[in-house]
């Protein structure tokens, strides 16, 4: 199952809280009854922020959380613990309110869910990326690429740009380069690519 969750921006600061949680890896709760598994895209009235995948709901009163910004009381609610799969405040799903979207927030059908899933996909980084797992290990791999303690390189090993600060760091196989950002989104989709043709070289290969 697949479910639009809204968030009102003066209630609790979202952006911001994806923002952390998705760097520090952690857990979060937002007020919902959400099974485990199911996928949520996170939205602001502004559009949707991130794509997330629940990890299990439970009745109690409100977590604590330096983000909500009213008064938590003693009242008991379903809080679904949501595990951050990929976040992004420049996507342009965000610059497309939800009434212009024509998605009402909510469970969604399958229609809608694999419209939002490629929408996501197709305007966010991680394009190549099409299932939760993926989108897992790209995480991982994003989090070591961030915190790789060797300085960068003065230039984009693939293309020269010697823009600095724009550079990163790429890890494919525990190896790095030093890439600008459409480098790296390239060398992403190649490997994509390539992982696609050795399997279905491998599945179109007769058995001995």
């Amino acid at each position: 199952m697949c479910h639009l969750l809204v968030v009102e921006e003066s209630e609790f600061a979202l952006r911001q809280a994806v923002v952390l949680y998705y760097e520090t890896k952690e857990p979060f709760y937002l007020p919902a009854e959400l099974a485990e598994g199911e996928e949520v895209f996170l939205a602001t009235k502004d559009g949707i922020v991130a794509y997330a995948e629940v990890l299990f709901s439970e009745y109690t009163t409100r977590p604590v959380d330096p983000h909500w910004l009213t008064e938590a009381d003693e009242q008991e609610r379903t809080y679904a613990c949501l595990d951050l799969i990929s976040v992004d405040l420049r996507h342009p799903l965000l610059g497309s309110p939800l009434s212009g979207l024509q998605v009402k927030p909510g469970q969604t059908d399958l229609k809608v869910r694999q419209w939002l899933v490629e929408a996501w996909q197709a305007g966010h980084f991680e394009s190549d990326v099409t299932t939760i797992d993926q989108a897992k290990n790209r995480r991982m791999e994003r989090f070591r690429e961030r915190n790789h303690p060797a300085p960068l390189k003065e230039f984009c090993e693939m293309c020269g740009n010697k823009q600095q600060s724009i550079l990163e760091w790429h890890e494919h196989h525990g190896h790095f380069q030093t890439l600008c950002p459409t480098c790296h989104r390239l060398a992403h989709q190649s490997i994509e690519k390539m992982e696609d043709v050795a399997a279905t070289s491998d599945q179109a290969s007769p058995k001995q």
